[in-house]
């Protein structure tokens, strides 16, 4: 799991698993975690 303290909304960015297979999807939720 790539649970990263984004602004404290790492419990809902926590659907990381579904994503992992997906490095694509994980820049983008890193884009919109920022």
């Amino acid at each position: 799991m790539c649970k990263a303290g984004f602004a404290g909304d790492d419990a809902p960015r926590a659907v990381f698993p579904s994503i992992v297979g997906r490095p694509r999807h994980h820049g983008i939720m890193i884009g919109m975690g920022q």
